[in-house]
């Protein structure tokens, strides 16, 4: 398997583990298990465009029929859907029964969205127990971002928690390993350090006319490809600072555990500045069109065989990009490994119930269904995405001979990777505070200006905190400073 076994010692780490085969043994909830919903009024929900829905959305039709409830589904592309829904809430329409959360939204929303133990209470026949006896089978960690203050506020549809792509079939040529070595001192391996990074980026960067494994190539090639554009840097830088000790803003407790206060330390703008100025670097090894991309183009460069090494991608597109390679490279193999210091932006996209929706009871089924192990199935096999569920990302028809390339090594990458991140998650500052999606749109652009030559680092860097203080005193009831 290509993916880098990892050890942490915590209690979720132990369920992850501990529980797996018991995950895959138990009985499923699924539509058999709804009880009759009293409340047959309409409800609405917004989604993505995208495989992924094209298929559930046909599940979705066998809950109206079984439920007598009619699902009325708006879809949008994903970089609108805040927005549209963010209106709603905060108007208190109810307009959206079920409602669309990035995790990095949940704190944000939670006072616009019902608690779902409050619901399995009221509408549960299992009640409670129930209710948490069925989502054990999800991944810790993302339960964790849909949280807001011990509350849990949606449960996640599919996850995009990040890795890094890498051309496995280079690394594991005899050839670039002896010219790797005789180059930079040591082994050929997939980086876990800036500085290794930067060696291989730099090595993999060639002029049509030189060589890859031995052979001539007819196109230049570059040694990464990343996502620089004003849309999804935000999720790239994420993965650095988390794995250099450092945060947006470090979330300071009390002795009970509750929040204090939010302080951006001196060592989290040091972090940052740091990160920048070391993905600004790398970019000179990437192709021109990064400083404007977004996930289609990073895949499609590696996919396409003109970059040898993604170091954020969103595992949701490994396969996709596999495929791709697949298609035009066809001795090239893809490897999926932990991004620089083993803590990649986790994130998916998850339901909830709005508390000005005209029928929670059944909003609260159709969540509680679209999580459930026959609709995510159906995600995995049919939609292209991956789900949050541990009982299908170890099932062994994930793991065959003619499935562990490409799926089945992402599955067992994201169980792993949970593992690594189980003792951060609940620090990061993201899924602690109320200004979570504001801050998270705005760094979309402000990062974005120092690749573009816009700003210098330190200037991003100082409107960044100027304006995270902004929107977090604002949004937050939290207090925020700067060191």
């Amino acid at each position: 398997m290509r993916y880098r076994g990892l050890v942490v010692g915590s209690l979720v780490v132990m369920l992850v583990v501990g529980c797996a085969f018991a995950l895959l043994a138990q009985e499923k909830f699924g539509l058999k298990d709804i009880p009759e919903i009293k409340n047959k009024k309409p409800i609405n929900m917004i989604v993505e465009t995208g495989a992924a829905w094209d298929k559930v959305i046909e599940y979705i039709k066998q809950f109206e029929t079984v439920t007598g409830v009619k699902v009325n589904i708006e879809r949008v592309a994903s970089p609108v859907v805040y927005s549209k829904e963010n209106v709603e809430l905060m108007a208190g329409t109810g307009y959206y029964d079920v409602v669309y959360v990035e995790t990095s939204w949940t704190c944000e929303w939670s006072d616009y969205l019902f608690d779902l133990e409050e619901l399995a209470a009221k509408y549960d026949p299992k009640g409670v127990e129930g209710f948490r006896e069925d989502i054990q089978n999800i991944s810790p960690v993302l339960l964790r971002c849909g949280q807001a203050y011990g509350k849990q506020m949606v449960l996640p549809f599919y996850t995009y928690h990040m890795g890094m792509f890498l051309r496995q079939d280079v690394y594991d040529d005899p050839t670039e390993q002896a010219a790797f070595k005789a180059k930079y001192g040591y082994d050929l391996k997939p980086p876990t350090t800036y500085k290794e990074l930067y060696d291989q980026a730099e090595f993999f960067t060639r002029k049509k006319g030189d060589t890859l494994k031995g052979k001539t190539l007819d196109h230049d090639l570059y040694g990464v490809a990343m996502m620089a554009g004003a849309y999804q840097i935000n999720d790239e830088i994420s993965c650095w600072i988390w794995g250099m000790g450092g945060d947006y803003a470090t979330v300071v407790r009390n002795p009970d555990g509750t929040i204090k206060e939010f302080v951006i330390t001196k060592k989290d703008k040091d972090i940052l500045k740091q990160a920048l100025a070391q993905y600004k670097d790398l970019l000179k090894f990437a192709p021109a069109g990064c400083l404007t991309a977004n996930f289609d183009f990073a895949c499609a460069q590696q996919g396409e065989g003109f970059a040898i090494i993604q170091p954020h991608q969103f595992a949701s597109l490994f396969t996709w990009t596999a495929d791709l390679l697949k298609e035009k490279v066809p001795d090239g193999k893809l490897g999926i490994y932990p991004t620089i210091g083993g803590q990649p932006y986790t994130g998916a996209w998850s339901l909830g119930v709005a508390r000005a929706s005209k029928n929670p009871e059944a909003a609260y089924w159709l969540v509680r269904y679209i999580a459930s192990y026959d609709c995510q199935k159906v995600l995995m096999k049919e939609g292209g995405q991956f789900s949050a569920r541990m009982d299908l990302l170890l099932d062994p028809e994930f793991h065959s001979p003619e499935t562990e390339y490409p799926l089945g090594l992402v599955c067992s990458y994201l169980v792993d990777i949970w593992k690594q991140q189980a003792p951060y998650v609940d620090n990061y500052w993201y899924f602690n505070t109320r200004a979570g999606g504001k801050v998270y749109e705005m760094q979309m652009n402000v990062l974005h200006k120092p690749m573009a030559e816009e700003v210098t680092i330190d200037e991003c860097v100082e409107e960044l905190v100027a304006k995270t203080i902004e929107l977090t005193s604002k949004f937050d009831t939290v207090p925020i400073r700067e060191e």
